[in-house]
């Protein structure tokens, strides 16, 4: 009697699991159909995604080759893969998320991160389902250390530090995230949102990490947000997978942000080509703020009476006399030449830092910053050729230029080459 009745309790017990499973199953399929879109939209090439899922069995060989044609064919890389998820659907169990979320697949396309959280909040104890050949799946990317109150966040369930001894032994990291990236998420508590590194050099009183709901925060008010009001040091209570930025600061991952001491008032200036607050120095002639990496040559705190590029190229350029579009461009780099580059350099500049980052919507938020964040990279590329005298010729300037508007990502809205060629030629006084 006493065998039967525990394999009736076996029975049952492994029903009710069954049951659980298929709960919990129905719920992520809901998911999973309501945000297809989100997901092609994060997933931004077809390598590895659709090899992964090919070699995981998911789809046959036959159909691999018939959505490698189809992206051949000129269809888009979100239409492919929604077609491909569409196709995953008929057949969804845990796997296809266990697939979708592995490590190779976060770490290549990092927009995915969004989708995880939302997963992760409406699945009960999700990391469970997602742990595959019996190993554990520590380095999800909700998991938050609290050093301060002595507990580990693991999803809606807080456990004391005792506890935590218990259960395992070592912080949480997240291996999917790329340190090097010019965007990184981090928390802090129950604040969630985007660090822009080129932001973070500028220094920390600067409005550097933004939120799912558009706001901008320093790491301090980030700080104050998550609840660690008392800690005083966000280095050590905004972490970035897993790891508090001090960490990231030591190993040369984040730049160390210069110190502003003074305290900031409520109508606080802001840098002319940035639109960011911080520590600025002001043209003495125009009263115009600009932080001292922004300019263009740095500014020059030292100089009481330091005049602005924007300012000595005006002045200059009421004097000159008119030439051809080709006589410029052979001109020598010679240093009215050079300052007036730089002048135009410093108007792209103004165009791409004033809307890349406040006017991109949420929505694909990494994806559309990296790709002006990479615009912007090549600008100080030219920059420093052009503060090096590494172009011997105006043309050599023109033609960098130019490698910015022919980038087929290159977004027409924040300028035009024409626009820029207007700039080029009231500049040059060209006929």
């Amino acid at each position: 009697m006493a065998s039967g009745g525990s394999d009736l309790s076996t029975r049952m017990s492994a029903e009710d699991e069954n049951i659980e499973n298929r709960y919990i199953n129905n719920i992520a399929l809901t998911y999973f159909k309501k945000y297809k879109v989100e997901i092609s939209g994060a997933i931004t090439t077809t390598f590895p995604f659709l090899e992964l899922i090919r070699d995981y069995g998911f789809i046959t060989r036959e159909m691999y080759e018939k959505y490698q044609e189809s992206f051949k064919k000129r269809f888009s890389v979100h239409e492919v893969i929604y077609d491909v998820l569409s196709e995953l659907e008929k057949k969804f169990d845990m796997s296809v998320l266990r697939a979708l979320f592995s490590k190779i697949i976060m770490k290549k396309y990092p927009d995915l991160y969004r989708i995880y959280k939302i997963f992760n909040k409406e699945i009960p104890d999700i990391k469970s389902f997602l742990e595959s050949d019996g190993e554990e799946n520590e380095e999800r990317p909700n998991d938050q250390l609290s050093l301060e109150q002595g507990t580990v966040d693991f999803g809606n369930n807080s456990i004391s530090g005792k506890a935590k001894k218990r259960r395992r032994t070592k912080m949480h990291i997240d291996e999917t995230v790329n340190f090097n990236a010019e965007i990184l998420p981090v928390t802090c508590g129950e604040m969630e949102g985007m660090l822009i590194k080129r932001k973070l050099e500028r220094g920390a009183t600067v409005k550097c990490i933004r939120t799912e709901d558009g706001n901008w925060f320093t790491p301090k008010e980030f700080e104050v947000e998550g609840g660690y009001e008392k800690s005083s040091n966000w280095k050590n209570s905004v972490c970035c997978g897993g790891r508090p930025l001090k960490w990231l600061i030591e190993r040369e991952y984040l730049p160390q942000p210069p110190h502003d001491r003074k305290r900031k008032p409520e109508n606080a200036e802001k840098c002319k080509i940035c639109g960011d607050e911080g520590k600025l120095f002001k043209c003495s002639f125009c009263l115009i703020f600009f932080h001292e990496n922004c300019h263009i040559p740095p500014a020059e705190p030292e100089r009481k009476d330091w005049i602005c590029t924007y300012c000595t190229t005006d002045v200059s350029s009421r004097s000159q006399q008119h030439a051809s579009y080709s006589e410029v461009l052979a001109r020598r780099m010679g240093p009215e030449e050079k300052s007036k580059c730089v002048f135009l350099l410093l108007k792209v500049y103004y165009h791409l830092e004033s809307n890349i980052f406040r006017n991109i919507p949420h929505e694909h938020y990494v994806q559309k910053a990296s790709q002006c964040l990479e615009k912007l990279s090549t600008l100080d590329k030219i920059k420093k050729s052009l503060i090096k005298d590494h172009y011997p010729k105006v043309k050599g300037f023109v033609l960098g230029m130019k490698k910015i508007f022919q980038d087929p990502k290159h977004n027409d809205s924040v300028l035009t080459e024409e626009e820029f060629k207007k700039y080029f030629k009231d500049v040059f006084a060209i006929q």
